[in-house]
């Protein structure tokens, strides 16, 4: 009777906590007026293309190629705003407002949040007790960061979904193995990822390691290599079918690019007002500067902001156009408790991630790793775009990293409070109030932040329905 009553309230904390989600990420997502984030109006031009036209449109088609840049979205990924275009076509029954559309592209993205919430709490459920496990979906879910690119039009949401998604496939073969259910969630998330954003591959190239090694010692204990293959094979196939038709249509769209980014490049040449054409950009490399010196000095130097410092802030929260602050203290607050939490996983280096514990195999050991370098690439591809294509120190290219970045700053709290208290109440005690100031923050953030940036917008059911 006392377990049941203690699921029965389990699950109503559950039901309240995404209820709140959905309103909160609702308000944020309502507040904000058409263009109010970054590329919002050149993304959502190409789920409006869809939808207006049932057709996928060509990267320099002239209806959704921007005349400032030259290029548009659209020899990008578009899963998201194919997403955007039905529930587009939906609403549209119900009214073509253009705010109404509007909300409607960008309810594909307040749904990821929820679902990377959804995700993140049950292999939290896996990883740690589950006090741990909500203080890992809280900060997920509520960091303003994340917050913000749940309630826009874009792709950056997509892409932290397939990362919670992959790495709760792998999670479930912690405990599992790899069954056709986790072979199929696998599957499923490297799809979604190849599909979002470049700077969430570092998800798939894990993946294909962790999967395929794990994947072999599992047939070689076994002694029959046949699941190996079957699994294998699944695995491709579902990729193949499900993301691959977009590669091969970027081949045959732009004679053989099949990322389309060399093409992107070219109608950017051709289209693009002058100051705007890659061959009259100056990047830090082509300035001289070395890798280094853009880290630690910014570009250009006289402005006085390092990228490390300009990425680090709007990681946790940075809005608008990049020119809608959180306060200075907020700020410190959020990166010291992420930095503080991630050195913390190294009171116990060797068994975070030691291969081989007492001559046995460590899988745990082997998923770290993985997280940890799933955690690093995002950072990598950040950083030499801005070094080497296109200056832009933005936090949110580096979110693909949300989900183990995360993962290592609960370890870590969990390696200090586990051993140094010993009263269970009260480590309890404190994982709540983590997650009480958690919200409590993004709270702060919406009304004290986002709410007086655009007092103006109306904020009644008519008002939220009919649109602006």
């Amino acid at each position: 009777m006392k377990k049941q009553k203690k699921f029965q309230t389990e699950t109503l904390v559950e039901i309240l906590f995404f209820a709140f989600l959905l309103i909160f990420y609702l308000m944020w997502a309502r507040v904000q007026p058409m263009g109010a984030a970054p590329d919002e109006q050149m993304r959502y031009q190409i789920a409006d293309y869809i939808y207006q036209n049932g057709a996928l449109p060509v990267g320099d088609d002239p209806a959704v190629r921007n005349p400032v840049w030259g290029i548009s979205y659209a020899f990008q990924p578009i899963l998201d705003y194919m997403a955007a275009a039905v529930f587009m076509k939906l609403v549209s029954f119900i009214s073509t407002a253009p705010f109404a559309l509007l909300m409607a592209a960008r309810f594909v993205n307040v749904l990821l949040g929820l679902g990377t919430a959804y995700l993140v709490l049950n292999m939290g459920k896996r990883l740690f007790d589950r006090r741990k496990a909500w203080v890992f979906t809280a900060f997920v879910s509520l960091m303003p960061g994340s917050l913000f690119v749940f309630t826009y039009v874009n792709c950056d949401a997509l892409a932290v979904f397939s990362t919670a998604l992959i790495a709760y496939a792998w999670v479930c073969y912690l405990s599992e193995g790899w069954t056709y259910r986790n072979c199929i969630v696998l599957a499923l998330g490297v799809t979604v990822c190849a599909l979002s954003y470049y700077n969430a591959y570092g998800f798939i190239l894990c993946s294909i390691i962790f999967f395929g090694v794990t994947l072999w010692r599992e047939a070689k204990e076994k002694n029959s290599y046949g699941d190996f293959v079957k699994k294998g094979v699944l695995v491709c196939v579902i990729v193949l079918a499900l993301a691959g038709w977009w590669f091969v249509r970027n081949a045959i769209l732009y004679d053989g690019d099949f990322l389309g980014m060399n093409a992107s490049s070219a109608c950017a040449e051709k289209y693009a007002k002058e100051s705007y054409k890659p061959s009259n950009k100056t990047t830090p490399q082509m300035a001289g500067y070395s890798f280094l010196d853009m880290l630690n000095m910014g570009y250009p130097k006289s402005e006085g902001f390092s990228w490390v410092e300009l990425v680090s802030e709007s990681f946790v929260g940075r809005f608008g156009m990049m020119d809608v602050f959180m306060p200075k203290w907020l700020i410190n607050n959020y990166m010291d408790f992420i930095k503080v939490g991630f050195l913390l996983i190294f009171l116990h280096p060797v068994k975070t991630f030691a291969l081989r514990i007492k001559k046995r195999w460590s899988v745990k050991g082997l998923f770290n790793w993985c997280m940890l370098i799933c955690m690093i690439i995002p950072n990598i591809l950040n950083a030499y775009y801005s070094y080497a294509s296109d200056y832009q120190p933005q936090g949110r290219y580096s979110l693909p990293m949300m989900v183990p970045m995360t993962y290592f700053m609960v370890m870590g709290y969990g390696n200090l409070f586990d051993v140094q208290i010993k009263k269970e109440s009260v480590r309890k005690g404190i994982y709540a109030v983590i997650c009480i100031a958690l919200i409590l923050l993004a709270l702060f953030v919406f009304f004290g932040v986002i709410w007086p940036e655009y007092r103006d917008v109306p904020f009644s059911i008519r008002a939220f329905i009919r649109g602006s």
